[in-house]
C-alpha cells in the first residue's frame, strides 16, 4: 500500500475535460468530444488522456507481500499525470482498530513522481502497462476515479472485497459500461478459492502467510464470480491480457520497467513450519518426561490462540471472520475443563485427528500447512495427557 496524502483536483480545466454536453454530439465515436468547448482541443485523439496499469513488486509487511497496482491516468495537454491508489488508513498506527473492524480505506490520488519515490525508497520494482481504452472511457474512467477521491478514505477496510485488484476491476468495468469486456473462456486457476489465489501469491513470506490464514475465516473458500477471484496485482495483468475490447487486446505488451526491484532477501530460515516441528518434538519429549511445565505451556499457547479466534469469530467486525475453522483446535474449552481432562482428552485427540482430516482432504487448501503440523503436536499432546496416571494428574492440578 502507498501512504501519500490524497490530492483533490477539481480544477476548471479537469472539469472541462469530463464535462458533458447539454446538447446530443454529431460525433458517433465519443459523446464527449469536442462538445461544449472552445480551447481546440480534439479530446477525440486517443492521447488526449492515456490510462495505464502500474503494478508494484510485493513488499515485505503483510499487507504488501502481494504486491500493488495502481491506475495511472496522464493528460499531456494539460499537464496531468496522476497514480490513483486504494488504500487505507496505515494498519501499524492503528493496529487496534484494524482488529476491531473499524479501520477505513478509499482510493487517493498522488502525483507519479511521488508514487514512484515511494517505491523506489523501499526497495519496490515497478512495471507500467497501457491500457488500449476508447478516448470516452478514458476520460469517463478519470472522472470516476476523481469523484472517487474526493470521498477519501470512507469506506469500511476490506483486503478481500476492496483490495487493490478488485477496486481497480470494478471501476475500470464501470468506465467501460454500457460496453462489455469480451472475455475468453476462464482459465483453470479460476476453479480456486480467493484463499488459494492469496495463499500462492504470499508464498514467499512463510510468517505473513501463517498470519494470513489465521485471519481469514471462511468467507474466502465461499464461490464467487470469476471477477471477484482477481484479488491479487498479478492476476489482474494476466486477466487484462486476456480480455478485449472491440476486439482489440485491453494490454497487449510485456509492458515496461519504471523502476527495477531490489534484489530480495533470502527468508529466515526459521519458518512457521520449522517452528510447528520443533513444538511437534517437544509434544514427544512431553510423552516421555511428563513434565507440568511443558503442559503449561501448551495449555497457555492453546489458551491464548483461542482467545484470539474466538475474539475474531465473535466479536470482531474484520472483514472474513465470520467463521474460523482454526477456532475447533484452538479454543478456551481445555482450559476451562482441565480439571476433567482424562475424561475428555483421549476424545478430543480424536476431534483433532478429524479435524487434520478434513483439513488435507477438502479439495481446496483452507489453513497453512505449518497449522496441520502444530495441530498434530496436540494430537500427541492430548493423548500422552490421556494415557497419564491419575497420580501424576494430581501433581498437575495442584500446580495449576
Amino acid at each position: 500500500m502507498i501512504r501519500g496524502k490524497p490530492y483533490v483536483f477539481f480544477s476548471a480545466v479537469l472539469l472541462a475535460c469530463f464535462a458533458f454536453a447539454e446538447e446530443p454530439t454529431a460525433l458517433p465515436q465519443s459523446p464527449l468530444a469536442n462538445v461544449g468547448f472552445n480551447d481546440n482541443v480534439d479530446r477525440s485523439d486517443p492521447n488526449f488522456v492515456t490510462a495505464s496499469l502500474l503494478v508494484m513488486s510485493p513488499g515485505n509487511e503483510l499487507y504488501s507481500c502481494a504486491g500493488h497496482s495502481v491506475l495511472r491516468l496522464e493528460c499531456p495537454k494539460f499537464n496531468l499525470d496522476y497514480c490513483f491508489s486504494y488504500e487505507s488508513e496505515r494498519i501499524s498506527d492503528k493496529i487496534f482498530t484494524f482488529f476491531i473492524g473499524k479501520l477505513k480505506m478509499g482510493m487517493f490520488a498522488l502525483p507519479v513522481a511521488e508514487y514512484l519515490k515511494y517505491a523506489r525508497e523501499g526497495g519496490r520494482g515497478v512495471m507500467q502497462y497501457r491500457l488500449n481504452l476508447p478516448p470516452d472511457v478514458k476520460q469517463r474512467l478519470w472522472k470516476i476515479l476523481d469523484e472517487r477521491a474526493a470521498q477519501g478514505a470512507n469506506l469500511p477496510y476490506d483486503y478481500i472485497k476492496r483490495g487493490c485488484a478488485q477496486a481497480d476491476l470494478v471501476v475500470l468495468r464501470e468506465a467501460l459500461s454500457p460496453l462489455n469486456m469480451q472475455i475468453p473462456p476462464w482459465p483453470s486457476q479460476y476453479r480456486q478459492t480467493r484463499r488459494e489465489f492469496l495463499d500462492a501469491a504470499v508464498a514467499g513470506h512463510p510468517w505473513n502467510r501463517f498470519f494470513l490464514h489465521a485471519i481469514c475465516g471462511t468467507e474466502i473458500d465461499w464461490n464467487v464470480s470469476n471477477f471477484q477471484r482477481v484479488v491479487i496485482p498479478l492476476d489482474l495483468l494476466e486477466f487484462l491480457k486476456t480480455a478485449k475490447i472491440n476486439g482489440t487486446p485491453i494490454i497487449d505488451s510485456k509492458g515496461v520497467q519504471l523502476i527495477a526491484a531490489r534484489p530480495k532477501e533470502e527468508p529466515s530460515i526459521f519458518s512457521p513450519m520449522v517452528a510447528s516441528c520443533a513444538i511437534v518434538a517437544l509434544a514427544v519429549a512431553n510423552g516421555f518426561v511428563k513434565a507440568s511445565w511443558l503442559d503449561w505451556a501448551f495449555l497457555a499457547f492453546q489458551s491464548l490462540a483461542g482467545m484470539f479466534f474466538t475474539y475474531l469469530v465473535a466479536f470482531s467486525n474484520l472483514p472474513a471472520t465470520d467463521w474460523n475453522w482454526l477456532i475447533v483446535p484452538f479454543n478456551l474449552l481445555p482450559l476451562v475443563f482441565w480439571k476433567w481432562r482424562k475424561k475428555w482428552a483421549l476424545g478430543f485427540a480424536g476431534v483433532l485427528l478429524l479435524w487434520e482430516a478434513g483439513m488435507i482432504f477438502y479439495p481446496h487448501r483452507l489453513t497453512d500447512p505449518a497449522y496441520l503440523v502444530l495441530v498434530a503436536a496436540y494430537i500427541l499432546f492430548y493423548i500422552s495427557v490421556a494415557r497419564r496416571p491419575m497420580g501424576k494428574m494430581r501433581t498437575i492440578n495442584k500446580t495449576i
